[in-house]
């Protein structure tokens, strides 16, 4: 079996542990002095130091953009010169820009963006989109396998650059308006649409998402501001016709 390292171990390494560890020997960490035991014994994987952790053949990347650099900077001594290393970034040009800088030149790079958390796949992750990157790679293919026969997620491939362009609207209009809802706390109520109900669960599914997570999409996105800025304009204009 092989091994596999989860650097960052929050809601997320926690939700990807748990579907990786009937597949392979996972170790898991995060920042000193945070205690994960209990939430790692209860996964059925290991809690290693941050060095044994990034020695597996295999490496996910799992904090927020902002902090990947100075993860990178400290652990790419400790990465094998033939691991397997991911990331499962809101962005994908950064952190490609990153992983190329820091780790080794013979490791091998695969950017990833499972459009999914530990809300929207509670349920499960069958068939629920899983963005691919190969950046460079000889396992590209037995890689995209496990994903969509293993793991059974609609694997999309794309460019860094192409995701990024996409993500500006899927996550970053989708994210600010649910980011509006939520503060507006718009009610639950018996007299509604379909529509309505659509609102609300965009409000329930990305609207209390933790504001990391959503200044990740919107600051590290250098395409996210400008629809941002076109949907406000769109709206103000909307407002003065309905004034006129």
């Amino acid at each position: 079996m092989k091994t596999f390292g989860i650097l960052g171990f929050g809601n997320f390494g926690r939700f990807m542990a748990k579907h990786l560890a009937p597949h392979f020997d996972v170790t898991v960490c995060d920042l000193p002095g945070v205690d994960i035991s209990e939430a790692a014994a209860t996964l059925g994987v290991t809690v290693g130091t941050m060095p044994e952790t990034a020695s597996r053949d295999i490496v996910v990347l799992c904090v927020p953009v902002q902090h990947l650099e100075s993860l990178l900077e400290t652990v790419a001594k400790d990465i094998r010169p033939d691991a397997l290393v991911f990331d499962v970034a809101s962005v994908k040009v950064k952190p490609v820009a990153l992983m190329r800088r820091y780790l080794p030149e013979s490791a091998e790079i695969i950017a990833t963006h499972p459009l999914f958390g530990p809300v929207s796949g509670r349920n499960g992750i069958g068939g629920l989109p899983f963005v691919y990157c190969p950046v460079r790679t000889t396992r590209a293919e037995k890689v995209r396998v496990f994903l969509a026969e293993t793991l059974g997620v609609r694997v999309i491939d794309s460019t860094p650059e192409e995701h990024d362009t996409q993500m500006a609207y899927v996550q970053g209009l989708t994210h600010f308006i649910g980011r509006a809802l939520n503060r507006m706390q718009i009610p639950e109520l018996n007299q509604k649409t379909a529509i309505y109900d659509h609102l609300h669960a965009i409000m329930e599914t990305v609207g209390s998402d933790s504001h990391e997570l959503f200044l990740t999409i919107q600051r590290e996105n250098p395409l996210a501001g400008d629809v941002r800025q076109r949907f406000l304009e769109s709206l103000k204009d909307i407002h003065d016709d309905i004034g006129a």
